[in-house]
């Protein structure tokens, strides 16, 4: 089977409210399409959400650089198309921004080679569960404590049992107060789960999370800058609730050395920053090996085929705010707190012609 084409195109969505966490607000969603095209009739399908940032570079770093290398090629030498992509791209750094088309293509291949093997893209990878527990991630840092509340609240009610909040721009008081709204409104046998976005030091960290836990919180992410590979173990030493991290990570080897210091109590790759479909297994099974839960970062829609496959797979991450859903054919089914899989071949999902028409941007 050989690769016949790339089609590149970006599509917008603006907000119906200002959204973000410690460090950014977000008012725009732009999503980068590569679909690829075969000689026996298949086509594939990856993305990747800019949130504003960038997509005209995106989209152009496909075409510019990687046009030539993914058409000819094999959808199913992953492996080996990614090494030649990453060929391209070693002189001026191979991690960052050129990362993300690296891995929207890799998604791609694996949706093809699903469909040419008839199945799901959850069991080509070796997963049985079609089912994923999912947690309600909310871009909640400019909520007061009424709203938040009311937020999370509706996602209990919506059936979800594990919920999500910003922290890091406040005083531990009132995050412990925040932290107290979303655990009054939820219950106490969900799980709660605080984010701050790597807005910490080390000593900020562990007071904020004493002040935090004791309203119960189930894992802490990013407390602290990504590079600091020794802090993050200090931290969970010093603190309660596991350590989830890695959402910024682009290699196997980045997610090791946090793995191995015991700073990583729960692995959390990005499926467009870490590699795709490809880089997101190798990192799966990097967590099994050191007993850690797979817990993915954002792009539920291809994550959970991962988790389903995974041997320490636990949960999957779903956003409202930025949900690609409505861009696609068929819509996914989240419901009851879980990501229901397609029993179609690859990963299940179009781009909706509509959805194209109505949200596609083109740049100058």
């Amino acid at each position: 089977m050989e690769i016949t084409d790339v089609d590149t195109y970006t599509l917008h969505r603006p907000l119906d409210r200002v959204v973000g966490d410690s460090r950014l607000e977000i008012t725009d969603l732009y999503t980068v399409v590569v679909e690829l095209e075969t000689d026996e009739g298949y086509t594939g399908t990856g993305w990747m959400n800019s949130l504003g940032f960038a997509p005209d570079l995106m989209e152009r770093f496909v075409d510019s650089q990687f046009r030539d290398v993914v058409v000819g090629a094999d959808p199913f030498a992953t492996e080996e198309l990614r090494k030649r992509l990453r060929a391209r791209t070693v002189y001026y750094g191979e991690l960052g921004l050129s990362a993300w088309p690296r891995s929207a293509i890799d998604v791609a291949c694996w949706d093809i080679k699903a469909k040419a093997a008839d199945q799901p893209l959850y069991r080509l990878l070796g997963g049985d569960d079609d089912r994923v527990r999912a947690y309600a991630s909310s871009m909640d840092a400019h909520h007061d404590l009424d709203d938040l509340a009311d937020l999370h609240g509706g996602f209990a009610d919506a059936g979800f049992t594990a919920f999500k909040t910003k922290v890091g721009d406040k005083s531990p008081e009132e995050e412990a107060r925040r932290v107290a709204e979303v655990r009054e409104a939820v219950g106490p046998d969900a799980d709660v789960f605080v984010d701050a976005n790597q807005a910490w030091t080390v000593p900020e960290a562990i007071e904020t999370v004493a002040a935090m836990d004791e309203h119960g919180v189930d894992w802490v992410e990013e407390p602290i800058s990504e590079f600091d590979l020794d802090g993050h173990a200090r931290v969970a030493a010093a603190t309660g609730p596991p350590l989830a991290t890695g959402e910024m990570l682009n290699r196997p080897e980045q997610f090791v050395r946090l793995l191995e210091r015991g700073g990583m109590e729960i692995a959390q790759p990005d499926l467009i920053r870490a590699g795709g479909v490809s880089g997101q297994t190798r990192v799966a099974d990097l967590a099994a090996t050191y007993n850690v839960p797979l817990a993915t970062h954002f792009y539920y829609v291809v994550s959970a085929h991962v988790v389903s496959a995974a041997g320490t797979g636990f949960v999957v991450e779903y956003i409202p705010e930025y949900d690609t859903g409505p861009l696609l054919d068929p819509t996914p089914v989240v419901e009851d707190g879980h990501v229901h899989l397609p029993d179609r071949p690859g990963h299940g999902y179009r781009i909706d012609p509509d959805a194209k028409d109505d949200h596609l941007v083109t740049f100058d």
